[in-house]
């Protein structure tokens, strides 16, 4: 067979001319193959189909108007409600030539579901199988009033069967419009799934629909896939446009099963190239050492509509299955394939951008992953989302880490659960996995939004027992739950107590194309997931009955020991002393012991809070503290105060531990003798950034490391640039990460920075700057938890003081370190003795203890050792990108969210963060002076203020609508607005707020002593130069804050 010339493939531009051309060039070929419910394949032609669907629109003719020829104006509209088969095809075929748009309904739909898609696109009528008649009928009884669709009962297949056709060779039928001028008139209604409501409909014309056809892999192929949605409506046209046969599973006479897909595909009359699946069959196939070897025996493997888990996607790649990804959307036609030649790239789930990259903008969405905007221009595109022609799909993608033309697809926008303390989950990976993972799992759903940890509903697949208890089902599941948690961020992480084994018949909404439908499941699942969290967190049962009572503290110790023994997998290390969150424990497993102990003692009737394990961070405070609580004695406990641990925490690191090294003189001999090598720390957040991109445009500087919190240095790498990227700033580092940028994972409160000890060596010998940028930005920890953060500037002190160079240590504190101070006069320019000034948070405490430690060691040590007392900064000059977490940036975000600000009695001083970066690096540039003992302190801050009231009339003009209310009143609204951080990332600080500003009327607010800035203004030119908000230069900050609004709306934190 000649496959039909690119002439005249290039002139086919309506879906009605397909068929036409096809019948006419290729009127013999075979084109079809349905098999009927004892898996014998009726063989249909070209020339067949096309007489069947002429004979079917001469039927209908007679029923329901037909478009005049002639006729582009008039709009015809008709619903098709009936299973996928070869009769569904004919009848769409037959509606098309009668000049009708045909909308194609998902049988799965609800009656009143059906009625909102009739009543969105104006049907006149809707053709209904007999089985689905009595949906249509009740979605016609939902119509609103004086709205009509005419039901049209499917018609017998006698009207087009061979015998019909056979009598009727030369039956034809006149097109209505010319193909060109049909072009662009509508073809198809597809409609999304459903997932938070009512179905869309979406308005597919005939040239968008043959630009997705055309866009195929020329190759027989068998189809699972439902011919009323999309993916798979596009596979059967993709087939009769590249000429080559279809092979249909019959959806409707026989289940999905191993052995029904088995026997099909064995019929020696059924011999396709390609299989075009959704991963459940996969899944199914794939469990059979006879299914894989006919898996094998494809060309082509493809799957869509949702996910391949990747352990599944792995397991049949390392077997020799041609697997390859298909991306696409019913509003864009296919964009992406991972096409590849399977015998040297084994990279099945990444996906090829090739000739769509010039249509694909990823959007970062600051977590690593970035949302796809397909852009107006893609042949296939039929819809548009924004305003430029785009359409942004809500996919999220990951980039491969060394090719830029590959993306991995990893969930969905709307897909996110937010946990109560604002962290993201991406659901999608962990479900894939635990699916992947598993055979003893049919079906896994993540829950866990606005809630303390994430939950799983799990569906047990036939493998696993009938007769079986929990214990027993956890213990078959562990192994993929252990996988799945290994690769999740450990706010994600699933606790087996949080593991919900549903009933194996339990049915889990989802689309015709197999994805989930994540609100219906959760609604049909909620008081499940209700009772899941209630037992977790010990609070199922108010009856203490069952439960032991609190005993000695010694006894309270054995137990904790053993929870965090359990929970943590380990017990090397742990005393009841020990700092549970340096230990390693993280929050989920924080809560994970908080609920064993609510669970398993009679507390009295006490609710622990949630963050108990942290507030009580050693297992010895934990256990002199509930014997207390259940004792009644909780006010005679002896605790050290937050004050008494910083003096002991200066205390117990200021005799500096010098760590031996080795020289590496080779190294140095490639570097200048006056060249500047500088470790920094902390590049991948704003002033990192930035501080690194100062620091790239100074010729001096001939490396910079930088020491990062990573997987791996790969990983390292990786992060720098995206930050770099996010920040638009990457145009300093490309090509320079192998050269003058070294990113390394490193763990700075490790013994020599967590680095392998050739790579400390190394770094010792050359460097002559250090400047530590890094700290955990946590407002709910204590002072203790802050030590890993203080240790590691301890070691990063020790670097300079064992370096070869005499390198100098900089440290990034914060003007909290001293908001305390109670006067007389400003705030000097100098470390304090006194810890009470520090904010009364770990956080604030933390950096007044580091700062101490510096002033020792700069004068008890050779060391330079510099405290930069850093305030409040703001978007760049350049482009107003700001930090979106921070306190001042968020309160602006309630302008949108709750279209208010407060009238704060404040004047606020803000530094450009670009400016705080090169004021920094002016001061680091101030030669030592040789016999200096004496600690430097610095005040990187914006020297003047200017009234909020000014910035309020300035963020107006920058174009931001609001109201201006009182203080308390903001906070009331924000307590009373919505909560889900997602939605009102303001929320997530509603504490902080409270806490600085929520004040009874009359009772004055603590005011802060302004802090010095002479020295350090006249030291650094960067700083007297900063742009002030002030009046006199009101058109440029309106301009800097068009910026930054310009910036937070690209970024979607403004709308």
């Amino acid at each position: 067979m000649a496959v039909e010339s690119e002439n005249r493939q290039a002139c086919i531009c309506s879906i009605n001319q397909l068929l036409y051309s096809r019948a006419d060039h290729y009127a013999d070929e075979f084109a079809l193959g349905v098999p009927d419910k004892n898996l014998r394949f009726t063989r249909y032609t070209f020339r067949q189909i096309n007489i069947a669907a002429t004979l079917l629109a001469k039927y209908y003719a007679a029923q329901i108007p037909v478009r005049a020829i002639g006729d582009v104006k008039t709009k015809l509209t008709i619903g098709l409600l009936a299973p996928s088969g070869f009769d569904y095809m004919i009848t769409e075929h037959a509606l098309l030539r009668m000049g009708y748009c045909v909308m194609l309904i998902s049988v799965n739909n609800a009656p009143a579901a059906v009625a909102h898609l009739l009543h969105s696109v104006k049907a006149s009528h809707i053709i209904a199988h007999s089985a689905y008649a009595h949906i249509a009928i009740e979605a016609a009884s939902l119509l609103p009033p004086g709205v009509v669709v005419q039901l049209i009962n499917q018609a017998d297949p006698e009207i087009y069967d061979s015998k019909a056709r056979d009598i009727a060779l030369g039956v034809a039928w006149n097109a209505r419009v010319s193909w060109e001028e049909e072009a662009d008139l509508p073809a198809l209604i597809i409609h999304s799934s459903g997932s938070t409501g009512f179905p869309k409909p979406i308005v597919i014309s005939h040239r968008a629909a043959i630009g997705n056809f055309s866009n195929g892999f020329k190759m027989s192929s068998f189809t699972t896939l439902p011919l009323y949605h999309n993916h798979g409506h596009a596979c059967l046209h993709r087939a009769f446009y590249a000429v080559k046969p279809i092979y249909l599973f019959p959806a409707s006479t026989l289940p999905l099963t191993a052995t029904n897909l088995l026997g099909l595909l064995q019929q020696p009359d059924c011999n396709p190239e390609a299989l075009f699946a959704v991963p459940y069959v996969y899944k199914l196939l794939g469990e059979s050492e006879e299914g894989l070897e006919l898996l094998k025996e494809f060309k082509l493997c493809t799957f869509g509509g949702s996910a391949m888990p990747q352990e599944l996607g792995d397991k049949l790649a390392d077997s020799g299955v041609k697997l390859v990804g298909h991306y696409g959307l019913t509003e864009t036609g296919q964009l992406m394939t991972s096409f590849r030649d399977n015998g040297k790239d084994k990279e099945w789930i990444w996906l090829r951008l090739e000739k769509f990259a010039p249509y694909a903008v990823f959007e970062g969405q600051g977590d690593g992953t970035f949302e796809l905007i397909v852009l107006d221009g893609w042949p296939s595109k039929n819809s548009s989302n924004r305003t430029d022609g785009s359409f942004a799909t809500k996919d999220l993608f990951v980039k491969h880490p060394i090719n830029p033309d590959l993306v991995k697809f990893v969930g969905r926008v709307d897909d996110t659960l937010v946990l109560v303390n604002g962290e993201k989950v991406n659901p999608t990976p962990l479900e894939l996995t635990l699916k992947g993972g598993s055979p003893y799992i049919l079906e896994a759903v993540v829950f866990g939004n606005g809630r303390h940890q994430t939950g799983v509903l799990v569906v047990p697949t036939s493998l696993a027992p009938i007769s079986t208890t929990r214990v027993h089902l956890l213990k078959l599941i562990d192994p993929a739950l252990r996988l799945a948690n290994s690769a999740a961020p450990t706010h994600a992480r699933l606790a087996p107590e949080m593991i919900v084994f549903l009933p194996r018949n339990a049915v889990i909404p989802k689309a015709d194309k197999g994805s989930l439908l994540r609100p219906k499941t959760y609604a049909a699942f909620k008081d499940i997931i209700e009772k899941a969290y209630s037992q977790a967190e010990g609070l199922g049962d108010q009856d203490q009955g069952g439960k032991k009572p609190v005993g000695s503290v010694s006894n309270m110790e054995a137990e904790l020991f053993a929870f965090v023994k359990d929970v943590a997998g380990r017990s090397e290390g742990l005393k009841v002393d020990t700092d549970l969150f340096t230990f390693g424990i993280d929050s989920l497993q924080a809560g994970r012991i908080r609920n064993l102990i609510q669970r398993t003692f009679d507390l009295q009737g006490h609710i622990l809070p949630n963050n108990f394990v942290f507030e009580k961070p050693a297992i010895h405070d934990a256990a002199v503290y509930l014997v207390a609580l259940t004792s009644g004695a909780l006010s005679t406990i002896k605790e050290a105060s937050q004050v008494e641990q910083m003096l002991q925490l200066v205390e117990k690191y200021r005799l500096f531990k010098l760590p031996a090294i080795q020289s590496a003189p080779s190294l140095n001999d490639e570097l200048a003798s006056d060249a500047m090598v500088v470790v920094l720390t902390g590049a991948t957040g704003s002033l990192g950034a930035y501080l690194l991109a100062e620091l790239l445009v100074q010729s001096a500087v001939q490396r910079v490391y930088c020491l990062c919190r990573a997987r791996d240095d790969a990983d390292a790498a990786h992060r720098i640039q995206a930050s770099m990227k996010a920040r638009n700033l990457l145009h300093l580092i490309e090509g320079g990460l192998n050269k003058r940028i070294v990113g390394l994972a490193s763990d700075l409160s490790a013994d020599l920075l967590g680095l392998k000890e050739s790579k400390y060596n190394e770094i010792a010998t050359c460097a002559t700057i250090i400047i530590h940028n890094a700290w955990s930005v946590n407002f709910n920890l204590g002072i203790s938890s802050f030590e890993p953060h203080i240790r590691g500037a301890v070691n990063l002190m020790s670097l300079g003081l064992v370096s070869s160079r005499q390198a100098s240590f900089y440290f990034s504190s914060s003007v909290s370190a001293v908001a305390g101070w109670p006067g007389p006069g400003d705030v000097p320019e100098a470390v304090t003795a006194d810890p009470n000034v520090a904010q009364k948070m770990g956080y604030a405490r933390s950096k007044w203890v580091t700062e101490k430690l510096c002033q020792i060691a700069s004068e008890t040590t050779s060391l330079r050792a510099v405290v930069l007392r850093i305030g409040q900064m703001v978007g760049s000059t350049v482009d107003g990108t700001w930090n979106e977490t921070e306190a001042v940036s968020l309160m602006i975000k309630s302008a949108d969210t709750l279209h208010a600000l407060p009238n704060l009695q404040e004047s606020v001083s803000w530094l450009p963060v670009d400016y705080a970066a090169r004021a920094i690096l002016d001061l680091v540039n101030i030669p030592c002076l040789a016999e200096s003992r004496e600690s430097e302190c610095w005040h990187v801050l914006q020297p003047r203020t200017v009234p909020w009231t000014v910035v309020l009339d300035h963020l107006k003009a920058a174009g931001l609508s609001f109201d201006v209310v009182p203080t308390r009143d903001w906070i009331d609204r924000l307590r009373r607005g919505p909560q889900n951080p997602l939605i009102n990332p303001t929320v997530k600080l509603l504490t902080f707020y409270e806490g600085k500003y929520d004040h009874p009327l009359g009772k004055a607010l603590p005011v802060r002593s302004p802090l010095c800035t002479e020295k350090t203004t006249a030291a650094t030119r960067s700083l007297r130069e900063a742009p002030m908000p002030d009046e006199a230069l009101v058109r440029k900050f309106v301009e800097r804050l068009s910026l930054l609004l310009k910036a937070w709306r690209k970024t979607g934190f403004l709308v």
